[in-house]
């Protein structure tokens, strides 16, 4: 007859060896993942430290140029490969005159201006509603004052003069228009305003069915001598009811 006496007492080990494996286990945990340390904040110098010394140049500019950190012959490849690519040419481009800085007595002005103190500034001359100048005899669409070169028409014609300001005379009469005029043309010349378009209408809805405020600010600009030359707006610009003109500047003589 067999005994199991042997299988009990190794199955009573197993399980002894169990047990103990348990209890070191529970004695000796495993230990816990180390935190992230957390950066240090710079420690602010002392008053009577001296200063840190910076980082040198060539570190700084090597730091910035990712080429320098190339090998040499990486370099020689890349300067090789490079060697027909040229930069792209900026197209679309307009040439925009910049209007020349205030003069001192600009500035005094425009201060005077501002705190409402009296401005000194030339009045225009009273034009007549009858005046025809012989060059507006045949042709009013430009006008150009005789002590001016013909670039200066021609820079206008070419836009190379920005529209700064504008002033729109529809629903004003001869009198009206004339003191809006005369108001808006002296703020320019304050304030150094050069390139200006003024806004009269085609006047083909007057009763008359004829344009009168139209030749009637055409004349008028022809007798201010501030003003240089002026022509008719492009259709984009107001066509056959606006004109574009440039003003004398007020550092200039006879303004």
């Amino acid at each position: 007859m067999k005994t199991n006496k042997p299988k009990a007492v190794g199955r009573s080990l197993a399980d002894l060896k169990k047990l103990q494996g348990q209890v070191r286990q529970d004695l000796n945990p495993p230990p816990a993942p180390a935190r992230p340390q957390a950066r240090k904040r710079p420690r602010p110098p002392d008053p009577g430290s001296k200063p840190a010394k910076p980082a040198p140049a060539s570190s700084a500019a090597a730091a910035q140029d990712p080429i320098s950190l190339l090998d040499p012959s990486d370099r020689a490849w890349l300067r090789q490969s490079m060697r027909d690519v040229a930069p792209l040419k900026k197209r679309g481009q307009s040439m925009v005159m910049s209007r020349p800085a205030a003069s001192p007595e600009q500035l005094e002005q425009r201060r005077r201006h501002a705190v409402g103190a009296p401005v000194n500034t030339p009045a225009l001359p009273q034009a007549s509603d009858q005046y025809v100048s012989v060059q507006g005899e045949s042709n009013d669409l430009r006008h150009l004052r005789a002590s001016c070169g013909p670039d200066v028409l021609r820079d206008l014609e070419r836009n190379r003069w920005p529209i700064e300001s504008s002033l729109d005379l529809h629903g004003s009469d001869l009198e009206q228009a004339r003191e809006r005029l005369d108001n808006f043309l002296r703020s320019c010349l304050e304030h150094g305003v050069r390139c200006v378009r003024i806004v009269h209408g085609t006047g083909y809805g007057s009763r008359n069915g004829e344009p009168v405020l139209r030749h009637a600010v055409r004349r008028w600009l022809t007798q201010l001598p501030s003003v240089l030359a002026y022509m008719e707006c492009a259709p984009n610009e107001g066509g056959q009811g606006a004109v574009k003109l440039v003003l004398q500047a007020m550092s200039e003589p006879g303004v």
